[in-house]
């Protein structure tokens, strides 16, 4: 009986201890299920925002670093542009520069060939001898005045004086006439053999004034009974390699005339 009983209570004692077991089991599971389950929803959910964050981060991250890689590609290219745009200027400049220096070179020579206009000065001199109370060239004078019209062939800027003298025999009066005459014969042949433009040549009769010797002598007469000429041209650079004419100066060519 005792046996009986104890064996009924320790299968009573397995009973309870499988019921509570159960029990707890059932309890676990439910806990399970109203606590634990939730958090871990909970927590996925903070995952895929974390994740969508994190994304979204890294495309901004990623639209910064583009945007930021434009902008210095851009910056860069605007420098290059504006280095090539400076450097275009500074070359402008300086040809601008060189350009102003040639018109004020320019204009200084222009300056100082224009005050050397009126700065003459004798390039070749001529001196033709008459007979007396003789107006008349030789074969010999008109030789010596072709070659001197030759010689104008170079210059640009020349003009000529023509001087008439007599010796101190005759009247005043009439030296000065036979100057004129004598004077009047080399211009008309200069300009019509010679073909020098009139306008260039400046004449006139100066009969028994500015002798070069003394009259009271024959050979003295004889060098006064003459005409001068004189080319006179400025000294420009355009003519100072204008041939013999210009190279040598006052040089002086006379041929006698016999009486």
């Amino acid at each position: 009986m005792i046996a009986h009983e104890k064996c009924v209570v320790a299968t009573l004692g397995v009973t309870v201890l499988f019921v509570l077991g159960s029990v707890g089991c059932l309890a676990t599971h439910k806990y399970v299920q109203t606590q634990v389950t939730p958090i871990q929803g909970n927590i996925q959910t903070v995952d895929k925002k974390v994740d969508a964050k994190t994304t979204e981060l890294d495309q901004r991250i990623s639209d910064v670093d583009r945007h930021a890689e434009e902008g210095y590609s851009s910056a860069t290219a605007k420098a290059e542009s504006a280095d090539k745009d400076a450097q275009k200027a500074d070359q402008d400049a300086q040809g601008a520069q060189q350009t102003a220096d040639k018109g004020l070179k320019l204009a200084a020579d222009d300056e100082q060939a224009i005050q050397n206009l009126d700065n003459y000065h004798p390039v070749k001199t001529g001196s033709v001898l008459f007979g007396f109370n003789r107006y008349e060239l030789t074969e010999q004078d008109q030789q010596q005045l072709t070659d001197l019209a030759q010689s104008l062939t170079p210059l640009k800027h020349y003009v000529i004086e023509v001087e008439g003298f007599t010796d101190k025999v005759g009247s005043k009066q009439y030296n000065l006439e036979l100057s004129r005459r004598r004077a009047d014969a080399v211009v008309r042949y200069l300009t019509v053999t010679g073909h020098v433009p009139l306008l260039r040549i400046h004449v006139i009769g100066l009969g028994e004034d500015e002798p070069v010797a003394d009259n009271t002598t024959r050979d003295g007469r004889k060098q006064n009974r003459r005409v001068e000429i004189r080319i006179m041209a400025p000294d420009l650079g355009q003519q100072a390699e204008a041939g013999g004419a210009a190279q040598h100066p006052s040089t002086t060519a006379s041929v006698p005339t016999p009486q």
